[in-house]
């Protein structure tokens, strides 16, 4: 596919609740520090402290105290705020590593993880429950399984190390202590327990994706000291992608994990115990505890289909740009890019 010669978006392609292209944006000292790139995104040109005059409004990245703090800025002097982060796709290697990514979200309302309100996605995901996204949303999602696609596409896809075992086998997905999608998906450490509790009850063979930072002391998790000492419970810190991973379970468990959408994506049963962004919407198994079921309450006015809420995860919501020449991309673009440079690097066995 032939990107596009012209940076600037075309008006089929304005996503009307974004800043205007050029606009004058304000950041914080981590945003320009982090993401020196970022300003690719609006125009070309340059992000402008959030102190500044005359501005027309203010981005944040995610969810920590940068972000908080740029979101007070804006509210003291009356600006409009976007929040930033990451699309659902977004690149062969890790961010730390300094690799840039492919695409980002860019929303008016909440970050997509934050289910105590509606988020520009939550309210995307509504629309195209209600149209007809089902032959748009396929492609995406039958290529993104067909190559293999996450989030981040930098691990093999070797088969994990599993005994073998004719039950059930269901994949718990265990996250770093103090992620920031744990709270805002109106999760706990109780949501954790309780998740770690019904699959012993279940008689199922269980597998706990840990973190290998967790495995090795680093990190803290929220379930794998508790899990590690408990017989018949199998720790997997194995350093193989989530397609990997899928392959070999029958349905996975999670809070608010983004392994949980990738395994919607394949056609596998999900149970949430918190409400991330495709939780509620009548495609997961959830068991949420009292305080998210507002939230729940809130999407069940609309019942996408699978093909539907891809469409507005991958299609409506991320703006997909091309890593070196920046020039703007569609989903299947993104994708074809994606999976030319792994194969370029090799960093798949």
């Amino acid at each position: 596919m032939d990107v596009l010669d012209n940076p600037a978006p075309t008006v089929t392609q304005v996503r009307p609740w974004h800043p205007k292209w050029g606009a004058r944006l304000g950041a914080t000292y981590f945003v320009h520090k982090a993401f020196p790139w970022l300003g690719h995104y609006f125009g070309d040109t340059t992000l402008r402290s959030t102190l500044a005059p005359r501005l027309d409004g203010i981005v944040s990245w995610g969810g920590r105290l940068p972000a908080q703090t740029a979101m007070r800025i804006a509210r003291l002097r009356k600006l409009p705020h976007w929040h930033l982060e990451d699309g659902f796709l977004r690149s062969v290697g890790l961010g730390k590593d300094g690799s840039i990514p492919i695409s980002i979200v860019v929303d008016d309302k909440a970050l997509p993880v934050d289910a105590g309100r509606a988020s520009r996605l939550e309210l995307l995901i509504r629309d195209a429950a209600g149209g007809l996204a089902h032959d748009v949303g396929a492609p995406i999602r039958e290529a993104l399984v067909a190559h293999k696609l996450s989030k981040y596409n930098n691990l093999p896809h070797s088969e994990p190390r599993l005994a073998p075992s004719t039950r059930r086998r269901i994949l718990l997905v265990d996250q770093v202590f103090g992620d920031v999608s744990v709270e805002k998906a109106l999760g706990a450490p109780s949501s954790f327990d309780r998740m770690l509790d019904d699959a012993l009850a279940s008689g199922a063979q269980i597998v706990v994706r840990t973190h290998p930072d967790v495995i090795a002391g680093h990190r803290k998790g929220y379930m794998t000291e508790r899990a590690s000492k408990l017989p018949g419970v199998t720790l997997m810190a194995d350093k193989v992608s989530a397609a990997a991973i899928l392959a070999v379970v029958d349905e996975v468990w999670t809070v608010s994990s983004q392994m949980g959408f990738d395994a919607i994506l394949r056609g596998l049963p999900v149970r949430c115990y918190a409400s991330p962004f495709y939780a509620g919407w009548g495609l997961t198994e959830d068991h949420v505890e009292d305080r998210a079921q507002l939230a729940h309450a809130r999407r069940a006015i609309a019942r996408p289909t699978l093909d539907q809420l891809t469409f507005a995860a991958f299609g409506l919501y991320p703006v997909y740009r091309h890593p070196k020449t920046w020039a703007m991309l569609e989903p299947l673009q993104a994708i074809d890019y994606l999976v030319e440079e792994i194969a370029t690097t090799g960093r798949h066995a």
